[in-house]
C-alpha cells in the first residue's frame, strides 16, 4: 500500500480509535525515553503498524477494538448462510462501545454478543449460540508495549485482559494476550499468541494460537490458525483463513476446522459494508465420525464510529 494507506491509517487512528494524551496508541506513540532501545522500539513499531493497523481497522478485528480507548462505536451485522443441501440460516449480532459523558474516558458502556465457547471467537463456528450482554469496560492502562482492561457484564461475567505487543523487526510483530474470567460458578483463562508478518504493502500474514482452560469442563481447549490479508483498494480487501481447534475432553480430538475466504467491501455509504464468505468446515463430536459441510455467508453490516 502506498502513502494513501499510511495517511488513511493515521486518520482512522485519530478519528475512530485515538486516545487522549493520557492514553497513547501503541502504533502511534512517542518514545517514552531518549534511550536507544526506546527509540528503536518506536521506529520498528511505527514502520510495521501501517499495514497491520489498516487491515485490523477495515475488518474490525478484536485486536484493535479491544484497545480502542476513545470514542463510540456501533456495529450491527446480519448473516445469511446458505449450506449445501439447501438449508438457509440467519443470524444477527450487535456490538457497541459507548463513551459515557461526564465520566472518565477510560470507562465505556458495552453491548456485545458473547459465545458460550469463548475461545471460538478467534476461530469462528457459525453454529454457535450467542447471548447478548450489557456491561462496562474500564481501560486501566495503555502505554508503550502493554494494555490492560477490565470488563464486567450483566450475564454475569467479569474479565481481566492484558496485552503485550512487541515488534521483533520492521516486518514481524509478536503479540501476547492473557484473559482471566469468572462467569457464575465457572473460572477460566485464555492465552492467545500472534505473530504478524508484513509480506509487502499489500499482504499481511498472521499466525494465531490459543489455549484455554475452565474449571467447569476441567479440560483444555486449544487451536491454531493462519490468516493472509490482501489489500485490493481503499474500500475492499480479502482475507484467506485456515483454522483448527481441539480439546482434551474426554480425550484429545479436534472439534472444528475450517478454510474460508472473506471478501469485504465498503459500499454506497462510509458506514455500510458487505462480505461474501465461502467456507468449508469439519466438525467432530467425541466417539463419533466427523461431519463436513460447505456453505457461503452473505453479511450485511452497519458500522458507525464516533457517532
Amino acid at each position: 500500500m502506498s502513502r494513501k494507506i499510511a495517511s488513511t491509517s493515521l486518520l482512522a487512528s485519530l478519528l475512530a480509535y485515538s486516545a487522549q494524551a493520557e492514553e497513547q496508541n501503541e502504533c502511534h506513540s512517542q518514545p517514552l525515553e531518549d534511550a536507544p532501545v526506546e527509540k528503536a522500539y518506536h521506529f520498528l513499531n511505527s514502520k510495521f503498524c501501517q499495514p497491520a493497523l489498516w487491515f485490523d481497522s477495515f475488518f474490525v478485528d478484536d485486536r484493535i477494538t479491544e484497545d480502542a480507548r476513545a470514542g463510540t462505536s456501533v456495529r450491527w451485522y446480519n448473516d445469511f448462510i446458505y449450506s449445501e443441501g439447501g438449508d438457509v440460516d440467519y443470524s444477527t449480532k450487535l456490538k457497541a462501545r459507548l463513551h459515557l459523558p461526564f465520566v472518565s474516558k477510560r470507562l465505556k458502556l458495552i453491548y456485545e454478543s458473547v459465545s458460550d465457547e469463548e475461545f471460538l471467537d478467534f476461530f469462528p463456528n457459525d453454529s454457535d449460540e450467542l447471548d447478548s450482554a450489557l456491561g462496562l469496560r474500564y481501560d486501566a492502562y495503555a502505554k508503550g508495549y502493554s494494555s490492560f482492561n477490565i470488563k464486567a457484564t450483566l450475564r454475569p461475567r467479569i474479565e481481566a485482559r492484558y496485552r503485550f505487543t512487541y515488534p521483533l523487526t520492521t516486518d514481524v510483530v509478536f503479540r501476547l494476550t492473557q484473559r482471566v474470567y469468572q462467569e457464575k460458578q465457572e473460572t477460566g483463562e485464555i492465552t492467545d499468541i500472534d505473530f504478524d508478518l508484513s509480506l509487502s504493502d499489500d499482504f499481511l500474514a498472521r499466525w494465531s494460537s490459543f489455549a484455554g482452560y475452565n474449571d467447569d469442563l476441567k479440560g483444555w481447549n486449544y487451536g491454531t490458525g493462519l490468516t493472509l490479508y490482501h489489500y485490493l483498494a481503499q474500500d475492499q480487501a480479502l482475507q484467506y483463513s485456515a483454522t483448527i481447534n481441539a480439546t482434551d475432553e474426554p480425550h484429545n480430538h479436534y472439534e472444528y476446522a475450517q478454510v474460508s475466504v472473506t471478501y469485504r467491501q465498503n459500499v454506497w455509504k462510509e458506514w455500510l459494508f458487505y462480505e461474501l464468505i465461502p467456507r468449508y468446515q469439519w466438525e467432530r463430536e467425541p466417539h463419533e465420525k466427523h461431519t463436513e459441510e460447505a456453505n457461503i455467508t452473505l453479511r450485511l453490516e452497519v458500522l458507525f464510529n464516533n457517532v
